[in-house]
């Protein structure tokens, strides 16, 4: 905990103590008074002393002797009781990470912690720059709160979390969501909060794009999965024979859409969530509501000896075995299909490339994009724009 969560946990106890304050307070004025009034004989120094009952005089009346008993009481009770049951008890990481959120000025607020937002965030912290998070999910940033970054902890939707993580003086936020209402709604909430700031969401869908473009919002819209097609783009290009694409997402959808769209090629899409996708399904593309982690799986759907590309592009951390798994057993037995996997970590590259693979990071061009359309004083901006 450094020195700056200090001194605001120590506000934030002295705030919640005010009132036991302003009564021990009080109590040692109506002594101090008492004993100046009664006792005049006696020099200030000496009228002080009675007052914290150091001393007390011999010919003290009833006042003074129940002054006597009842200030040492309240010097224990209030302030040695404040100091040792509250300054030094284990801090609320929860707390004092909203308290500190709460303290940024011309910083960036970024709302939903996702892949790309860690890669902003990393930035910001590397180059010391000020911002904050919002997230709904405790656990996932528990790393972030220990290790004392500004941090909300609730629903970014609703105004008081908004107005926690100061919005009203932020130069930019970074809308990381993949919920279009939870976008829509920050973003009139910000833009009412702060008509100045710069704001970039993230969205899919055009028609929402364009409306969080137009006035007043004129927010930046960006999709991640347009921007990962542009070297997705150039893998497909004038490529034949089968391809299987893997995932759920946009990303996912996308790129088995732009492929159906080339001359006499198949697609199987495995999506075990999705009923459809947001494109026109034609004859070529084809959905396998399966989840397919085995070779076993695809071959249920699909003859492999056809097949010349294959996308794999599971999100989720926690399915990358599985993808490793499904890359090695596709390089050992069809050592003819080009494989494509999506990491976001990139220690893993080298992992994938054993199986000569290609890995793809939506996360990791989206970051290279947005720092070419953010404003020079951005918190992302490269080094050489400031």
């Amino acid at each position: 905990m450094n020195i700056l969560n200090t001194f605001i946990i120590i506000h934030l106890k002295l705030k919640q103590y005010k009132l036991q304050f302003i009564f021990f307070f009080l109590f040692w004025l109506i002594g101090f008074l008492f004993f100046l009034i009664t006792e005049p004989e006696y020099n200030l120094g000496e009228i002080i002393l009675f007052s914290i009952t150091v001393n007390i005089p011999s010919e003290a009346g009833d006042f003074g002797q129940f002054y006597a008993v009842i200030w040492p009481i309240l010097l224990e009770v209030i302030f040695f009781g404040f100091i040792m049951g509250e300054l030094f008890e284990k801090y609320n990481p929860v707390v004092t990470s909203r308290i500190l959120a709460s303290h940024k000025r011309n910083h960036a607020v970024i709302i939903g912690y996702h892949h790309l937002s860690e890669r902003v965030i990393e930035y910001c912290i590397k180059n010391k720059e000020q911002f904050c998070l919002i997230e709904d999910s405790e656990e996932a940033v528990e790393d972030l709160i220990n290790a004392g970054h500004p941090v909300v902890i609730g629903d970014a939707t609703e105004t008081a979390n908004l107005e926690l993580a100061n919005v009203k003086h932020a130069k930019e936020v970074f809308i990381n969501t993949n919920d279009v209402r939870i976008a829509i709604i920050c973003s009139e909430k910000i833009r009412k909060m702060n008509p100045d700031c710069h704001i970039y969401v993230r969205a899919f869908e055009d028609h929402v794009q364009e409306y969080l473009r137009e006035p007043p919002l004129n927010a930046f819209s960006f999709s991640t999965s347009k921007w990962a097609m542009d070297n997705v783009q150039e893998w497909i290009k004038n490529k034949t024979g089968t391809a299987i694409v893997i995932g759920r997402d946009s990303l996912t959808h996308r790129i088995a859409y732009h492929i159906s769209q080339q001359p006499d090629r198949e697609v199987y899409l495995f999506d075990d969530i999705h009923d459809g996708i947001e494109f026109v399904v034609n004859k070529q593309l084809h959905i396998c509501k399966d989840f397919a982690c085995f070779l076993s799986d695809l071959r249920a759907h699909v003859n492999l000896e056809d097949v010349t590309q294959v996308f794999i592009c599971w999100k989720r951390e926690s399915e990358f075995d599985e993808s490793i798994y499904l890359t090695s057993k596709l390089n050992l037995r069809y050592p003819h299909i080009e494989v494509f996997v999506r990491i976001f970590d990139e220690e893993l590259k080298d992992i994938i490339k054993k199986y000569n693979a290609k890995t793809f990071s939506t996360s990791k061009k989206a970051f290279k994009m947005l720092q070419k359309v953010v404003k020079p004083d951005s918190v992302i901006a490269p080094i050489m724009m400031k």
